[in-house]
């Protein structure tokens, strides 16, 4: 998959998630299986573009999420979501101050850059790099990892099981104020976001726009 995924996107240097350039980025968790999760997301019906549940009560209750809960997270409060999407484009970055851990249950692409790359409230999209994942991957993101949506490799939607400090992603409490720079970012709580200008329609009027650059696209491949 990964050469026809090069292929379709030549403009583009695509490597693997077992690739030392990840290292900087994130880890793979070899051992993790999802098969209840699979069953579970795999039942849920699909009536739009994309779907993110931040925490879903009826995962955090199998017996797979203790493998998010006791290893993983070292056994402080995690919560177990799920994502279902068709994205194929960048559109914006995000970052927590948690690692984010993802199973996708189909071949996807990570688009990642590093937090320290932004400069003065700006990222330029050259700066990122193009990783390939295999389906049946369990990935953890860093919390330094600039990140988003992953998007589809083949013609199957991302179908993935998500993973992060209780609360992330949720709506926040209070507005973003206070003296920290970054709080322009604050999107959501425990989640800053710099957009790119042709997604800003999409992310809301809230939503700080930094990327500069391109706004990659990345071509599946059709099998």
């Amino acid at each position: 998959m990964l050469e026809k995924l090069q292929q379709a996107n030549p403009d583009l240097e695509i490597l693997s998630v077992i690739a030392p350039e990840f290292s900087s980025y994130g880890t793979i968790h070899p051992t993790v299986e999802l098969p209840e999760m699979r069953r579970f997301l795999y039942g849920v019906e699909q009536t739009e573009f994309e779907h993110y549940v931040p925490c879903e009560d009826r995962l955090m209750e199998l017996p797979e999420a203790d493998q998010f809960k006791d290893d993983i997270f070292g056994q402080v409060p995690c919560q177990v979501g799920w994502y279902y999407g068709n994205c194929n484009k960048l559109n914006a970055v995000e970052y927590h101050k948690c690692s984010e851990v993802l199973y996708l249950y189909e071949d996807g692409v990570l688009i990642l850059g590093h937090l320290w790359d932004i400069k003065e409230d700006r990222l330029n999209t050259d700066t990122m790099k193009v990783f390939y994942v295999p389906a049946n991957t369990c990935v953890e993101l860093y919390g330094t990892t600039l990140h988003y949506a992953p998007c589809k490799a083949g013609k199957a939607p991302i179908m993935q099981i998500v993973v992060q400090s209780k609360g992330t992603n949720t709506p926040l409490l209070k507005p973003a104020e206070g003296k920290e720079a970054e709080n322009r970012y604050l999107l959501q709580r425990n989640k800053w976001v710099l957009g790119h200008p042709e997604a800003a329609e999409l992310l809301g009027p809230d939503a700080f726009i930094g990327l500069e650059g391109k706004n990659i696209t990345i071509v599946p491949v059709e099998e």
